[in-house]
């Protein structure tokens, strides 16, 4: 049987969640049938999984470095890539490659097209609703990971709501042998023996990282045990907002910030894991949290409470409520059963996210859209 070429795109491989699971997808699609490709159409900054993606053999990578959507160069060069190429079926992330790829096919071939939406995009340009709605028309499947966003985005941008399909994040940790808690910790300087409350995330204002340090200040000034830290694990904007806002609450030694680092090497000196979004669809960063038997408290947005059942499998409070998420942290860091309790039902909960599952769907789409 003749392999199905398949072009992945992308704007860039920065970290994310959306990146993670473009490399998931290229690195365990089955090479007897289909011959993957990576596009990237724009450059990446230092905080990158370009190095992740090296490490796989004989996957083609095409790089477009496009300075602004006026580009008329990188628009001409991946207009005669696409017609060149002749691939069978395109999948797209993101808004940017979902528009751009997406545009370019009505010119080069119409073939198959598979969009991602990963996010409730409440902020969403005018122009951007009005694109996605008018090439919707052209897509084969727009996938989302829950029902909140095939609400959401089918609503905002009048879809038919049989144009979608829902596919949830897969999972893929490593095993908690293979790292070294001591040297993690070590390396964000805590003591070996902390309890450690923790957050992986990107520091924008949707994560709600404004009121995770507040709450871990509440949590601190009420609980006097020297061995409770609070640690952020990220990048972005807010960084020095964050650093700030930690420096005036008096305690920039109990509530660390570190540098972006992959989530699964994190997990394991978490005790418990927060997510204190504003605003989400299924984060990913929370799966594999309950994946590795890490107890989760989170806000109650987007589709975390299609997951996230309150009281047993995690806790879930209301977003930029500190006292309710102060509240919870506390409620967990006294009471070691019921961390304990909540872990256990937590992966019990993501068995079904596991790799291979995800990735024999993704292909059954791709097969019969080939058919």
């Amino acid at each position: 049987m003749k392999k199905i070429k398949v072009l992945f795109a992308i704007g860039n491989l920065n970290i994310g969640g959306a990146e993670k699971l473009v490399i998931n997808q290229i690195k365990n699609l089955d090479r007897d049938k289909f011959e993957p490709h990576l596009c990237t159409l724009f450059p990446a900054n230092k905080n990158n999984y370009a190095d992740v993606f090296f490490d796989l053999s004989g996957i083609p990578y095409h790089q477009f470095l496009f300075r602004g959507p006026f580009d008329a160069v990188s628009w001409l060069k991946t207009f005669w890539f696409l017609r060149r190429e002749k691939f069978d079926i395109l999948c797209c992330h993101l808004f940017e490659s979902n528009f751009i790829i997406r545009l370019l096919n009505l010119f080069t071939g119409a073939k198959p097209v598979f969009i991602f939406e990963h996010n409730i995009y409440w902020q969403k340009q005018w122009w951007k609703i009005l694109a996605d709605r008018r090439l919707a028309k052209k897509t084969a499947k727009i996938f989302v990971d829950s029902q909140a966003i095939l609400d959401f985005t089918s609503g905002q941008e009048k879809i038919g709501k049989e144009k979608f399909a829902i596919l949830p994040y897969p999972i893929e940790l490593a095993r908690p042998e293979e790292i070294n808690r001591k040297k993690v910790k070590e390396d964000f300087n805590l003591p070996e023996e902390s309890l450690v409350i923790g957050s992986v995330a990107r520091f924008v204002e949707q994560k709600g990282l404004v009121y995770f340090i507040k709450a871990a200040a509440e949590v601190l000034n009420r609980i006097q045990r020297q061995d409770i830290y609070f640690l952020l694990v990220g990048y972005g904007k807010m960084e020095e907002e964050l650093k700030k806002l930690i420096q005036n609450l008096n305690f920039s030694s109990r509530i660390i910030i570190g540098p972006a680092k992959e989530i699964r090497n994190v997990l394991p000196i978490l005790d418990i894991f927060i997510i204190s979004s504003l605003w989400e669809g299924q984060p990913i960063a929370m799966l594999e949290a309950m994946a590795a038997g890490c107890p989760v408290v989170a806000t109650k947005v987007g589709g975390i409470p299609e997951i996230l059942i309150d009281g047993k499998n995690g806790l879930l409070v209301e977003a930029k409520d500190v006292s309710s998420l102060a509240g919870a942290i506390e409620k967990l860091i006294e009471n070691d059963e019921l961390r304990r309790e909540l872990a256990k039902n937590a992966r019990l909960t993501v068995e079904n996210f596991s790799l291979p599952v995800y990735i024999k769907k993704l292909e059954e789409y791709f097969i019969n859209e080939c058919k």
